[in-house]
């Protein structure tokens, strides 16, 4: 794991200096000078330098809802990452829109990738499963991309594949408990900030996987994190299991 200690912003606005046609995320480059518009909360804490299992040179794991990963989690001494820690460790303390900064470009992390029609029917069948995944599968092996990488020292976390949070502990009374950020290989968002709301904590995906965080076991004290409250859209979240909006 990496050590994060920094001040995380509830309030960043995202400003496009320069848009793009490109269906997915419109955005080719963001302004720069953003300014935090509400109060900063401090933090401290360890992430996973990489994607779950977060050993170099193995296939990050796909195809888990948002339960598994908190499971998976505490089976390791760890928890699933809160929306707002996920979000500082790729900001990094200069706030960045994106690990590299602030113009999209295809390298030096995993997106931008032509998208594969899929078939939710061969997803949900076990027997046909594997094969669906190894057919859409455009996924880079945990490492393989050694500039894709915060200014904390956590790699992927924008593109390759998405990574659930827990906006949960964020937000007690959320109607939104899982959340996914980072984007995937495809032509989405995949800045640090915006995240995708509507997909529910059973929902899998062949793009969909996780990183685990932890507190730093170093005897300095912390404050607990402040609450991390957005206004939230009216729509109920999809049903579980079906693909909706992914680039939200």
């Amino acid at each position: 794991m990496t050590l994060v200690e920094g001040e995380f912003c509830p309030a960043l606005p995202y400003a496009c200096l320069r848009h793009t046609d490109d269906e997915g995320y419109r955005c080719a480059e963001y302004a720069r000078g953003s300014r935090c518009v509400a109060i900063p909360d401090k933090r401290r804490y360890c992430i996973d330098r990489y994607e779950w299992p977060n050993r170099p040179g193995e296939n990050p794991r796909v195809f888990v809802d948002w339960h598994e990963a908190k499971t998976l989690c505490a089976e390791a001494g760890k928890r699933l990452c809160r929306r707002s820690e996920w979000i500082l460790a790729c900001e990094g303390p200069k706030r960045l829109p994106y690990p590299w900064g602030f113009v999209r470009q295809p390298s030096p992390c995993n997106i931008d990738r032509a998208s594969i029609p899929f078939d939710v029917p061969a997803m949900m069948d076990e027997a046909t499963r594997e094969l669906e995944l190894a057919r859409l599968w455009q996924a880079d092996r945990i490492g393989s991309h050694p500039d894709c990488v915060t200014s904390f020292g956590a790699y992927d976390m924008s593109g390759n594949v998405d990574e659930w949070t827990d906006n949960l502990a964020d937000n007690p009374n959320t109607r939104f408990p899982s959340t996914l950020n980072g984007g995937y290989w495809g032509p989405v968002r995949d800045t640090c900030r915006l995240t995708t709301r509507k997909h529910g904590p059973t929902f899998r995906f062949y793009q969909v996987g996780f990183r685990c965080c932890a507190e730093a076991m170093d005897g300095i004290a912390m404050p607990p994190p402040a609450p991390f409250v957005e206004r939230e859209e009216d729509e109920p979240p999809n049903q579980p299991g079906k693909p909706g909006d992914a680039y939200d």
